[in-house]
């Protein structure tokens, strides 16, 4: 990769962020978005491929599932930043919020539940709302969303999909791209809702906060 593909920022781009919610259009992947054969060897861009094996192997969402998928969409996050973020901005990974992860984890849950993907519940609760009745300081916060049904929901398999998709998007901070790599956010939370009919849910919260949470 060379810095032309690199988050470009000002000093100005980051100021203007002090708080400021951001919160993408909910990011959907179904069927249509995932091709019926992989494509050659040669011409994988992220080695994505589901088998009957993976599909069989993967049990009905409990905590022993769901953890090792957040962790995993954690570590996802750090390595897009720390690819891609400016060296001048001499930013390190953000930290695990565990009380942002419960709030991310719910709200995935709620949607899965009650059948709805959005920032905003039925009830008319959005991001900021969920964190302030959590208990959660912050100067700024964002939300990510993305979802994927069928087949390609199954596993880590469906993170990496969420995952290539939100970095795919153009460099711009006010998208799913532009919050992973935003450099005012200092901790994230994700929380993953998973039903084995094929629906994946993944919610990223993110937050700048001058505290440190236990």
């Amino acid at each position: 990769m060379n810095d032309s593909d690199r988050l470009r920022l000002t000093a100005e781009d980051i100021a203007a962020q002090d708080g400021r919610v951001t919160a993408p259009p909910v990011l959907t992947i179904g069927l249509a978005d995932i091709p019926d054969a992989p494509p050659p060897a040669g011409e994988r861009r992220h080695g994505i491929l589901i088998t009957a094996a993976d599909i069989a192997a993967f049990a009905p969402a409990g905590e022993d599932v769901i953890g090792p998928l957040e962790q995993r969409a954690f570590a996802l996050v750090n390595a897009a930043r720390a690819e891609q973020l400016p060296r001048w901005l001499n930013r390190g990974p953000l930290r695990w919020h565990s009380a942002l992860a419960a709030v991310a984890r719910q709200h995935s849950a709620d949607m899965l539940q009650r059948r709805y993907v959005a920032h905003v519940t039925p009830d008319g609760l959005n991001v900021s709302g969920r964190l302030e009745r959590a208990a959660i300081s912050y100067l700024a916060c964002g939300e990510n969303i993305g979802v994927v049904y069928g087949p390609a929901s199954h596993g880590e398999n469906g993170l990496i999909e969420v995952q290539n998709a939100f970095m795919s998007q153009p460099r711009r901070l006010a998208n799913h791209r532009g919050n992973i790599l935003n450099p005012v956010w200092t901790h994230v939370g994700i929380g993953v809702a998973y039903s084995p009919e094929g629906q994946l849910i993944v919610t990223q919260n993110f937050v700048a906060t001058l505290t440190n949470p236990a």
